[in-house]
């Protein structure tokens, strides 16, 4: 299938590559998230040892921290998948995952601040990708 210089245009302009970039960012940082969980539920000393410290905002139990990132990083990986298949549940699935999951990433600053400030950054762009550019990724029959 071919696309002519005007179906390019008009599809550059809906914003394809923001749509698939927050996709794409959804999924790695959905993988990052689980990562990071197992690491927090499996060895707990971990982020001890990473420069970390033991407070967190809720609770200081970080098995429980770990759990909630890595339930989180499945969303995200989820809804990373749905707006790729240009599913607008999947952009508001996503819109949420994203706000929820830097809210998230600010309870766990206090382990792992680097690590947790990228993929806050991310988030940030994934939110943006999807509130401006959120519409379908692909129109019917093209």
């Amino acid at each position: 299938m071919s696309i002519n210089q005007g179906e390019y245009d008009t599809r550059a302009a809906e914003g394809i590559g923001w749509k698939m970039f927050a996709g794409s960012m959804m999924i790695v940082a959905g993988a990052f998230n689980i990562a990071d969980g197992l690491v927090a539920i499996t060895d707990e000393g971990y982020f001890a040892k990473a420069g970390g410290t033991d407070q967190l905002p809720i609770s200081n139990d970080l098995k429980t921290w770990g759990w909630i990132v890595f339930v989180w990083g499945l969303v995200l990986l989820v809804s990373g998948g749905l707006v790729f298949a240009g599913n607008q549940f999947g952009r508001w699935v996503g819109l949420v995952a994203a706000i929820g999951n830097a809210i998230v990433q600010l309870g766990f600053l206090p382990h792992y601040p680097f690590w947790s400030a990228i993929i806050i950054l991310v988030d940030l762009l994934v939110i943006y990708a999807l509130a401006v550019h959120g519409g379908r990724l692909y129109e019917p029959g093209s």
